[in-house]
């Protein structure tokens, strides 16, 4: 739904996007093994013309070459991971768990690296007042994030080195000189972050009539910024990953249409309001076609381009699958290259 979910949070993403819609369910709802995976077209893209170069021209280094220039900027991402949890009216407990992998190699010889760890777990409480047209809902989830998430340059591969002293040493005695190692170089270890903390969110959802269920959605994550506390590898510190910063959420939905357990919603969102985001990587579009629990179709804009899914849920099997493209730059739409489009499959295999 292009990420717009502020103000429809009818399912178990409401532990992430709007604790206040936790009130709203109307069945409880499990799931044990629900493993998904992320691809983006440009690893692809990539993996297929690299898998015809060794089935063919493998031995050709021009083609070799080019294959390399053509995908200078471009960003490669893979992610796989599972959602565990449990809902119901009012309450919810869950877990994200999920190792990202994301690399763009640039033609200044650097390579920016995203790789690790993220886990949050959230356990969320909500209920409804005024005859069930406000819901309010909040709670604590616990972070955790571990891995490297900068850009290497060619002066980096010191790391992996060993660097040899250049002090008097070496007049004196050669043999142990040449096995001495700088204080100062950098290894490997130094590269890494890793963190845990908690934080807090709220959310409230109004729907003032029934009548095509207009709803009002709000919702502030990481209430007050949530800081991760260094995590310690065998006695020693790493380093702590940037804080994850308060956002303040809106979105508005419309259900336009419901009838015999069939229904169509529409809905629009506006996303981290009170950072310093450009406004084009802010707003989202959403709508949204389904017959009961059974299937879903979604379709959207998320940050300037196309998304799009659908959902098939019966009993103990489910799919869902998503495209969307995740904008780079500052500004959406900014260069073709810092546009990542990716698809996303997820199994549930138990209830």
């Amino acid at each position: 739904m292009g990420n717009a979910f502020v103000a429809v949070a009818d399912d178990y993403n409401a532990l992430f996007y709007n604790p206040a819609g936790l009130a709203r369910l109307k069945d409880w709802d499990g799931e044990i093994l629900n493993p998904h995976f992320e691809v983006s077209a440009n690893t692809v893209s990539f993996l297929k013309d690299l898998s015809g170069l060794a089935s063919g021209a493998g031995g050709d280094t021009t083609a070799v070459l080019d294959l390399l220039e053509e995908n200078t900027g471009k960003t490669h991402h893979f992610a796989a991971g599972i959602t565990p949890h449990f809902v119901m009216q009012g309450f919810g407990i869950g877990a994200a768990v999920e190792l990202n992998t994301t690399l763009a190699i640039h033609r200044e010889i650097a390579t920016e690296v995203d790789f690790g760890p993220r886990v949050i777990v959230p356990v969320m409480f909500a209920t409804n007042l005024l005859e069930d047209r406000l819901s309010v809902g909040g709670g604590l989830k616990f972070v955790a994030k571990g891995g490297v998430d900068r850009e290497f340059s060619i002066n980096d591969i010191e790391a992996f080195t060993e660097k040899k002293k250049t002090d008097d040493t070496a007049a004196v005695d050669p043999a142990a000189a040449s096995t001495a190692v700088d204080d100062d170089k950098p290894e490997l270890k130094d590269y890494f972050e890793g963190g845990t903390g908690i934080g807090a969110d709220v959310g409230m959802m109004f729907t003032p009539i029934k009548t095509m269920a207009p709803t009002l959605g709000i919702s502030i994550t990481d209430l007050g910024g949530t800081p991760y506390k260094k995590y310690d590898i065998g006695g020693e510190a790493l380093s702590a990953p940037d804080a994850r910063l308060p956002s303040v959420n809106a979105g508005i939905s419309l259900m336009p249409y419901e009838a015999n357990n069939m229904f169509v919603r529409t809905s629009v969102d506006a996303h981290a309001i009170n950072q310093p985001v450009h406004y084009s990587k802010k707003f989202n579009l959403g709508a949204e076609w389904g017959y009961g629990s059974i299937i879903k179709v979604q379709s959207g804009l998320h940050q300037g381009e196309f998304s799009g899914g659908f959902e098939f849920d019966v009993f103990l099997f489910s799919v869902r699958f998503v495209t969307y493209a995740e904008q780079l730059g500052t500004v959406a739409g900014q260069d073709e290259n810092l546009s990542d489009r990716r698809y996303a499959l997820q199994l549930k295999l138990l209830i």
